[in-house]
């Protein structure tokens, strides 16, 4: 394992890199040891996982798929697993009662074998990268120190960002679907949630092979509303808000059990949560750059192709 610092003002921010993924510095022990760990979990037949580069919508996706795996339109409570997987200890997963439903930002080769294996649920979340960065830019004011727009927009733009760079995420999960044509996972996008939520909870319904009627779907869209699910979840997701800034705040002191406390807190993980959001930051050279880097990395024919949110009009 690797460590890497990348200077922002007069701060650096501080990764661990393994096989040449950036994992943040609050990732437990020396990442690689954690990751095995992880892929030898024994899951369970009811197991999901969300997998996303972070800020796409995963927490919106995964409380849509707890409520269809428990079949009530009832947010998620008392919430232990609320970290991604690679930051969560082993205990705590165990601990947990089903359905369980994680997320990660990891790629996806270091998800559970047996889960994998026997073809156990997967969702992938996408969302336009020009948002994902917008929304990045916030939430990292928020649990670490303050940063200029300007300064993070290079970080991001230059992979350098939590969890590395966004199209490196994209091209791993495209390698993913090209392997797997039978069985694929599941890939949604924030855009298309957006536009019709209704139509994509019936969606993952379907994937989930969960049983369902139109009375449920029709709760669950109106749970998941995004304006009421962020006034509900203020206080549920403060809790992961709070124990991201003490991690962070206390990382050298800090074990894998302590990031996992619940210390409470007052802040929400849900911001916004409008599409299109980007256009509140970018600089009309930031959007210039960006169009290209993206042109220069995007190959014809792929899946995941954002550039009609991403062209300027």
């Amino acid at each position: 394992m690797e460590t890497l610092s990348i200077r922002i003002g007069d701060k650096s921010l501080d990764h661990k890199v393994f096989e040449g993924n950036k994992f943040p510095n609050i990732c437990p022990g020396n990442v690689a040891d954690h990751l095995e760990k992880i892929k030898d979990m024994e899951c369970r037949h009811d197991d999901v996982f969300i997998m996303s580069y972070p800020r796409s919508g995963t927490h919106w996706l995964r409380e849509i798929v707890s409520m269809l795996m428990k079949g009530k339109a009832e947010y998620i409570q008392n919430d232990n697993i609320d970290f991604p997987i690679e930051l969560l200890d082993i205990r705590t997963i165990e601990q947990e009662p089903s359905p369980r439903v994680f997320y990660s930002h990891m790629p996806f080769r270091y998800l559970p074998r047996n889960h994998v294996g026997r073809k156990g649920k997967v969702i992938g979340c996408f969302r336009n990268p020009k948002d994902v960065m917008t929304s990045a830019f916030h939430f990292f004011n928020k649990v670490s120190f303050q940063v200029e727009w300007d300064e993070y927009f290079n970080v991001l733009l230059e992979g350098n960002g939590p969890y590395g760079c966004w199209f490196d995420w994209r091209e791993q999960w495209e390698r993913v679907l090209d392997e797997d044509t039978e069985t694929p996972p599941l890939t949604v996008t924030y855009e298309d949630t957006s536009r019709n939520l209704k139509r994509q909870v019936r969606r993952i319904a379907e994937y989930l092979g969960v049983p369902y009627t139109e009375k449920l779907i029709a709760e669950i869209t109106h749970a998941c509303e995004f304006n009421n699910m962020r006034l509900a979840k203020t206080q549920t997701k403060s809790n992961m808000m709070k124990r991201i800034k003490d991690a962070v705040k206390d990382l050298e002191n800090s074990t894998p059990e302590d990031i996992n406390k619940n210390r409470g807190g007052h802040s929400t993980i849900i911001r916004k949560g409008t599409v299109g959001d980007w256009k509140t930051l970018f600089s009309k050279d930031q959007r210039q750059r960006f169009n290209t880097v993206y042109r220069n990395k995007t190959l014809p024919g792929t899946r995941l192709d954002f550039k009609g949110y991403l062209e300027d009009n």
